[in-house]
């Protein structure tokens, strides 16, 4: 596995920007390759329609289009510099303070859309998006927010008043904040690698058969259908998971999860589960499931071990301080609606 450090150096700048309204401003640009014929402006599909009313009245929408290769990656980031496996992962959004929503398409390319929202057209000022490639442009990023690293508790508020100044001795209180919400939407190749780290906000994802790295997220978790390798960490929120039919991956879910774990599973399930150190009920809804709980040792740590159907993919859960449920993707939907039709 290796890992590249990035730094904010390494790119040139590349961005245009025009003004729409005096509500809205916009900036799109395309990497030529995503295009038809390598001249026409490329078609941007993602919606910025604000279907839950979490914008605020003044908003930035930024749009970007970049075809991804084997030698192309995205970054979407608030920190100078971060470490990456660019092995494994094509696009990577670090640092970023606010919601993060990913589908995926039959494509080569990755789009991108930023919207930043605020009260008044000045505060979106006081912060900037600059979106970046490198010499050759083969990586695209896109820096939203604060420049500085992350402290040694990747904490995103604690970044947030660093950078608005408020010290000890001023107010210190998030309120004294102008305040900007941000959120990211990405439409992404099937199988491209998605890393998501140090981010403040729910993680929304749909079909992604890549890998998958999710961690230091404060914020729900939700992926509606996952069809490649899983570790996620560091969750300070409930996670939710859909798997497509199990194939011979692992999914390793674990350390400092606090919030309940639901995994559901399509089609026949053949997995081996082992947890320990979890704070609440391993629940595994199959009819071919043999347990074995085990202590291994007075100053050992407990260790739980499951066979689903004839075992064969690897399923890690530990230090998870909520309950976990496993089940099969149609026994839960079936209970859902029935719960529903009760309640009428």
């Amino acid at each position: 596995m290796a890992a590249a450090a990035i730094g904010l150096m390494l790119f040139a700048r590349g961005c245009s920007e025009r003004k729409d309204s005096a509500s809205a401003t916009k900036a799109e640009t395309a990497d030529r390759a995503a295009t038809s014929d390598g001249s026409q402006p490329t078609e941007f599909s993602l919606s910025a329609n604000d279907d839950e009313g979490y914008d605020l009245p003044e908003r930035e929408e930024f749009r970007q289009k970049r075809k991804l290769a084997q030698d192309r990656n995205v970054f979407i980031v608030g920190v100078d510099h971060f470490g990456v496996d660019t092995d494994h992962t094509r696009v990577s959004v670090i640092g970023f303070d606010g919601r993060v929503k990913v589908e995926t398409a039959d494509t080569d390319a990755a789009e991108i859309l930023i919207v930043r929202s605020a009260r008044k057209r000045e505060d979106l000022e006081r912060q900037k998006v600059e979106i970046r490639s490198n010499y050759n442009d083969e990586n695209l990023l896109i820096h939203v927010g604060s420049s500085r690293p992350p402290d040694s508790g990747h904490s995103v508020k604690r970044r947030a008043l660093k950078e608005w100044g408020i010290h000890s001795g001023g107010d210190g209180s998030l309120d004294a904040l102008p305040e900007i919400r941000r959120r990211v939407i990405l439409k992404l190749p099937r199988n491209a690698g998605l890393e998501i780290r140090e981010t403040a906000g729910d993680v929304e994802i749909g079909g992604v058969g890549g890998h998958l790295r999710i961690s230091d997220v404060t914020g729900n978790i939700r992926v509606t259908s996952a069809a490649g390798p899983i570790v996620s960490h560091s969750i300070n929120g409930g996670i939710d998971i859909t798997f497509a039919p199990l194939k011979t991956y692992s999914v390793r879910i674990g350390g400092d999860i606090n919030g309940d774990v639901d995994l559901r599973f399509e089609g026949e399930v053949n997995a081996d589960l082992t947890a320990w150190d979890n704070v609440g009920a391993i629940k595994p809804d199959f009819p071919n499931v043999e347990i074995r709980a085990s202590e291994l040792g007075e100053l050992a740590r407990p260790e739980y071990k499951a066979r689903i159907g004839n075992g064969g993919s690897l399923v890690e859960l530990h230090n998870i301080n909520g309950n976990v449920t496993l089940s099969k993707a149609g026994n839960r939907e079936a209970s859902v609606s029935k719960a529903a039709a009760k309640s009428d």
